[in-house]
């Protein structure tokens, strides 16, 4: 298959983790409520993903990259996913070029900081690539129109809730 053909038949959808407290590495109840309704969300808009990335956890007592495992769990799990956790945050050329060989619906669950330079090392050469620190609702897809990345936006439409009911 061409590399054209190939990415034709790619969509990559980023997401940003969900809601987080002040301090500390996990989501907080509004987070968890998100994730709670991430799946129907995702797959009313995509389909079921093809495959799911974020980054690795990594070894020690930080779990810095928790929230972006915690936030796809639900979606996972309702759907027998693997998650692929084999790039580091901070490898946005890796990970672009790992995502450029793939097919399918990729969903992409990344720092909100990260997203940026994973969406330009795509081919995205948009310069209003800034996701604001207190939007957890944005959904960005990356498509790719005769071997041209091609960046669209969308929102989830999510409301969390601030109570813990469960």
């Amino acid at each position: 298959m061409s590399v054209n053909a190939q990415s034709a038949n790619l969509k990559i959808v980023f997401i940003r983790h969900a809601e987080k407290p002040v301090k500390g590495d996990n989501l907080n109840c509004q987070g968890i409520n998100r994730s709670l309704k991430l799946p129907a969300v995702l797959t009313a808009k995509f389909g079921v993903p093809d495959k799911i990335f974020v980054p690795g956890l990594g070894l020690g007592e930080a779990t810095k990259h928790s929230r972006m495992f915690q936030t796809i769990v639900p979606l996972a799990a309702k759907y027998n996913l693997t998650v692929n956790s084999s790039r580091t945050e901070k490898d946005s050329l890796g990970l672009a070029a790992d995502l450029k060989s793939r097919t399918g619906v990729i969903l992409v669950v990344w720092e909100h900081g990260g997203i940026a330079p994973i969406v330009r090392s795509l081919g995205v050469k948009q310069d209003n690539l800034k996701w604001p620190d207190d939007d957890y609702d944005s959904i960005w897809i990356v498509n790719f129109k005769n071997g041209e990345a091609v960046l669209s936006r969308d929102k989830e439409n999510i409301d969390p809730g601030k109570d813990c009911n469960f």
